[in-house]
């Protein structure tokens, strides 16, 4: 049957073609209360199903998880029920190979006497802590050396003038200030400014002191005249000072070298003094009243030792004698308790039995046993 169709023909080709899958769209909506699941189709009629295809689908060929409907699982929904899963670990930082600084035995110097003798018993935390705040201290004494040299400076400078900053109801940097203004006027202001000022400076200090023959001298030094001085005056002050020129000189070298020997003298105590404090366990302790106790020996005219004025200072010092006085109280009860030990010792070694050599006579009268039992029993 050329060109014509046969029902064979039909049901073989209904059989070999494959039946489209339905959309979205096409599903109809079952409206349920218990089961809101989408149906599943229909396999068509002759097809073989797939025993691979009725598994959940966990893991696709990219090898992410998948649900049992062949969606992606989110990151959260691959971990186990009840447990959130959580950032990933990275790699642990690697410990601090920077070993600890040691710290010193010795208790610092800035400790009160009663205070270092606990030293030894500070946890190690608590001793590293102190280290590292005495460093941090004397890092800043430091670094604020050169400030507190310039603030020396100036207070030394301004020492001489004092009673007059006082006097005006002032202070050291107000007074500076002041000065540095004026000075600063003097060079900026205009002429009339500067003529008032120094109008004001003239009746302050100078009509204000000397009267008004101020104004006749001020006259004269704006003129360029000098007052005239008697000619007999100033050859007799010539003469004066030509014969004691020889004098000033001598004195003028006396006094040079009687400085320079001082000098040196301060230097040489100054280093021995430091190098006997550094020697000593409470030097630095004891040395205000070590130098207290020297300087009123040398007003009397006693002469003192630097061992002789630091066992003074140590036993003057409440807090020093007190360390002293507990260590000798140690010390005491130390020697106490070895003496009592050995006496101990001695006493358990005699023995209350009669002497291993001593002759022993049979007593031949009651006399003589009554004695006898009197030496045994006494021993």
């Amino acid at each position: 049957m050329d060109g014509t169709t046969t029902i064979r023909d039909a049901l073989e080709s209904a059989f070999d073609s494959t039946p489209p899958e339905p959309s979205m769209q096409e599903t109809p909506a079952i409206a349920s209360s218990g089961d809101s699941s989408p149906p599943s189709s229909p396999a068509p009629q002759g097809a073989q199903e797939d025993p691979a295809s009725k598994a959940p689908l966990t893991e696709g060929a990219d090898g992410k998880p998948r649900d049992d409907k062949g969606k992606f699982k989110p990151k959260d929904a691959a971990a186990p029920e009840g447990i959130q899963a959580g950032p990933k670990a990275g790699p642990k930082p690697a410990p601090d190979a920077t070993p600890a600084a040691p710290v010193a035995d010795k208790a610092p110097v800035f400790l009160k006497p009663e205070a270092r003798e606990h030293w030894a018993s500070v946890p190690e935390a608590v001793k590293a802590e102190i280290v590292r705040r005495e460093r941090e201290v004397n890092q800043t004494l430091q670094e604020s050396s050169e400030a507190r040299k310039f603030a020396d400076a100036v207070l030394k400078t301004v020492q001489p003038y004092e009673a007059f900053i006082k006097a005006e109801n002032s202070n050291p940097l107000q007074a500076i200030d002041n000065l540095m203004a004026t000075a600063a006027r003097l060079r900026t202001a205009p002429a009339h400014d500067i003529a008032n000022l120094v109008a004001g400076i003239v009746n302050q200090f100078g009509t204000g002191r000397f009267g008004n023959q101020f104004i006749d001298m001020l006259d004269g030094a704006l003129a360029g005249q000098t007052a005239q001085q008697n000619p007999q005056d100033v050859a007799l002050q010539s003469a004066l000072q030509r014969e004691l020129a020889p004098m000033k000189q001598m004195m003028t070298q006396w006094q040079q070298a009687q400085a320079a020997q001082q000098m040196q003298l301060q230097e040489s105590a100054a280093g021995e003094v430091e190098q006997f404090l550094s020697s000593v366990e409470f030097g630095e302790d004891l040395r205000n009243d070590m130098a207290d106790i020297m300087e009123l020996a040398q007003r009397k005219g006693q002469s003192i030792t630097l061992q002789e004025a630091y066992k003074r200072a140590a036993m003057m010092n409440p807090e020093v004698s007190k360390v002293l006085i507990a260590r000798r109280k140690n010390q005491t009860a130390q020697q106490q308790n070895g003496v009592a030990q050995k006496a101990k010792v001695a006493a358990s070694s005699v023995s209350g039995g009669p002497a291993m050599g001593a002759p022993q006579q049979t007593p031949n009268d009651i006399r003589s046993a009554i004695e006898s039992a009197i030496a045994l029993n006494s021993r």
